[in-house]
């Protein structure tokens, strides 16, 4: 399985923990759904050797909408 590089665009196909922790801009923030698109900022370990991808949406005015942690199988990478 090929990980993700920083700033790649990805699109979430799963929500393999739904309720996880999010932060983002008062008044826009909201949890991920199945559908969005959102940009690697940083890739992580967990303990368990496993790759983490901490990743952010905004919306159209540069507000984020969502900023958290995703496994490798929620994702898939964008053209």
């Amino acid at each position: 399985m090929k990980r993700f590089e920083e700033y790649d665009v990805v699109r979430v196909t799963r929500l393999l923990t739904p309720h996880r922790q999010v932060d983002g801009t008062e008044g826009v923030m909201r949890p991920p759904e199945v559908g969005d698109l959102g940009t690697v900022v940083h890739i992580l370990h967990d303990a368990g050797g496993n790759w983490k991808y901490m990743v952010e949406c905004v919306d159209r005015g540069g507000m984020t909408v969502w900023l958290c942690d995703f496994d490798h199988q929620e994702l898939e990478v964008q053209p």
